[in-house]
C-alpha cells in the first residue's frame, strides 16, 4: 500500500494578480459563452454542458475534458481511512474521456474509498470541498512524487497525462460539480492565466451546474437518475405527451409512465408543472440533505 502524501499547497488560484488580470477581451470571450448557452432550452442541458466544454478545450488546448457531479457520504458512513472524505462520483459526463479511465470504471468505482483507485490529486482536491476552487495539479501534489506513485503509473503514464485543471463548484452541502480538463505530451502545462478565465466562466455558471446536478438525480435522498430516467426527464421538460416520450425512448407507454411517476416523486413534485416549475426556479433547487 502506498504511503499517503501531504498535498504540497492549499492556496488559492490568484484571480487579481498582475499574471491573470483579466482584460476587456477575455471578459468577452466569458460573456459570449454565457450567451451561446442561454440559448439552450432547458431539455437540451447535456448538449449545452458539451459546448461548454468543447469550448473550455479549445480556450485551454486540452486534450480531455469531463464534467463528474460529486455526492457525499452521510457522515457516519465516512470511515477515517477514506482517502476523499466520503466523496463519491455519481454521474459523469465525458466530453474527450481517456480510455483507460472507461476500462478501468468499474474497479475506480468500487474502491473510491481508497487511495490506490483515486489517487493523490483527488484527496487533495477533495480536502477543500465545499468552497468554488481553481487549482491546477501542479499546484496540489509535488509532481515528482505523484509521478512515483503506482496510481500515476498505472492510470495516467500510460497516455501521457502531463497537466490538469480542476474547476470545483459547490451545489450543496453534500453536492459538488467538477469539471477536469487534461494536456498530455512533454511540456504541455496549462497556463494560470487561462486557467483563471476558465474559472471565472464557470464560477458564473452555478444555476445551469444545479440544473446539471438535478438531471443527475441529485436531489432528496441524493439517490442518482438511471440513464433512462435522465433521458426521460429531459423529454419531459418538452411538449411531447408521455406516448410521444415512449416511443422516443423506445419502451410501451405504461412503462414509460412508471418511470415519469416515479422521476414525479423523486423530485417531490405531481406532475410536469410542478418538474417545470422546480426545473425553472430562480435559485438553487439541489437537496443541502446528506446524501444515503
Amino acid at each position: 500500500m502506498e504511503k499517503r502524501l501531504t498535498p504540497q499547497c492549499r492556496r488559492r488560484m490568484p484571480f487579481t494578480t498582475e499574471e491573470t488580470t483579466l482584460t476587456d477581451a477575455d471578459l468577452e470571450r466569458v460573456f459570449s459563452l454565457w450567451d451561446e448557452l442561454g440559448r439552450y432550452p432547458a431539455h437540451r442541458q447535456r448538449e449545452a454542458n458539451a459546448f461548454l466544454m468543447q469550448s473550455l478545450s479549445e480556450w485551454l488546448d486540452a486534450d480531455y475534458a469531463y464534467w463528474v457531479s460529486l455526492a457525499r457520504l452521510r457522515e457516519e458512513q465516512v470511515a477515517a481511512e477514506d482517502a476523499v472524505f466520503g466523496w463519491r462520483n455519481i454521474a459523469v459526463q465525458p466530453h474527450v474521456f481517456p480510455e483507460i479511465y472507461r476500462d478501468q470504471a468499474e474497479q475506480i468505482l468500487e474502491n473510491q474509498h481508497s487511495l490506490e483507485a483515486v489517487g493523490l490529486a483527488s484527496a487533495a482536491i477533495m480536502s477543500e470541498a465545499g468552497e468554488f476552487r481553481v487549482r491546477l495539479l501542479r499546484d496540489l501534489v509535488d509532481m515528482e512524487e505523484y509521478e512515483a506513485t503506482d496510481y500515476f503509473k498505472k492510470f495516467q503514464a500510460p497516455y501521457g497525462l502531463n497537466d490538469r485543471l480542476y474547476v470545483m463548484t459547490p451545489v450543496g452541502e453534500a453536492f459538488e460539480s467538477s469539471y477536469v480538463f487534461e494536456r498530455v505530451g512533454d511540456g504541455r502545462q496549462i497556463d494560470r492565466h487561462t486557467a483563471s478565465l476558465a474559472g471565472v466562466a464557470l464560477r458564473g455558471l452555478r444555476l445551469f451546474q444545479d440544473r446539471l446536478a438535478m438531471a443527475t438525480g441529485m436531489v432528496i435522498g441524493g439517490k442518482p437518475l438511471s440513464p433512462i430516467e435522465t433521458d426521460i426527464l429531459y423529454l419531459l421538460l418538452t411538449d411531447k405527451p408521455e406516448k410521444e416520450i415512449a416511443a422516443a425512448i423506445d419502451r410501451a407507454h405504461s412503462t414509460t409512465h412508471n418511470y415519469v411517476t416515479g422521476i414525479f416523486r423523486s423530485f417531490g413534485v405531481k406532475n410536469r408543472a410542478g418538474l417545470l416549475s422546480l426545473w425553472l426556479a430562480n435559485h438553487a433547487v439541489v437537496s443541502d440533505s446528506k446524501s444515503k
